[in-house]
């Protein structure tokens, strides 16, 4: 196949390659999180004791860690698989209620792959953890308040995948749709939490 790629544009994907490696990646992998966010350990990694992607991404919100609990658990799915979603508003936010927050271990989230709750400190730890034929994937997300009464939220992602093509196909993907997703879910989170302030 290569053989017939011109020179030109096998050079162009060599370098758009390099590029995504050596400049876009390792920033994605660490979206918005320092040094002692991205080495330090988070509930949940003994979970994938080695993974083969492991990404940290952090924001700060400034609202407190109870409030952004709130939203953490209703946009990431956490009522219960029998209850409707919330109709979407615009303008300004009001709080989830209280009885979308009431997660334990062992509940399903609603939405997505399947993520089950492994873990779950309100209003600090929240650990989820999908186990797939293809894959195991976890997710840690942590809610630190800090002085001034903001709070520095911590998303982690660590995939394990099976040997083989299937395995390897969703690293694959997840490489770039994970940031995506994690990205957008982190902006918005932080968007309805201080709109609700």
């Amino acid at each position: 196949m290569f053989m017939f790629m011109p020179r030109s544009l096998f050079r162009l994907a060599v370098g758009a390659a390099a590029g995504y490696l050596l400049a876009v990646r390792p920033w994605h992998l660490r979206w918005g999180a320092d040094d002692r966010e991205v080495h330090a350990d988070m509930p949940g990694d003994d979970l994938v004791a080695q993974p083969q992607y492991q990404a940290t991404r952090a924001i700060t919100v400034e609202a407190p860690p109870a409030a952004v609990w709130a939203w953490l658990v209703q946009l990431g799915g956490g009522y219960q698989p029998d209850s409707p979603p919330r109709p979407a508003t615009s303008g300004h936010e009001e709080p989830p209620a209280q009885e979308p927050q009431d997660l334990k271990v062992g509940d399903t989230m609603r939405g997505g792959p399947g993520f089950v709750v492994e873990q779950i400190e309100p209003p600090q730890t929240l650990v989820m953890a999908v186990r797939g034929e293809d894959a195991t994937t976890t997710c840690s997300v942590s809610l630190r308040g800090t002085e001034d009464g903001r709070t520095r939220m911590i998303f982690r992602v660590r995939i394990r995948a099976q040997p083989g093509v299937r395995g390897t196909t969703y690293l694959a993907m997840q490489d770039v749709g994970d940031f995506l997703t994690v990205r957008r879910q982190m902006l918005t989170i932080k968007e309805r939490a201080e709109s609700a302030r």
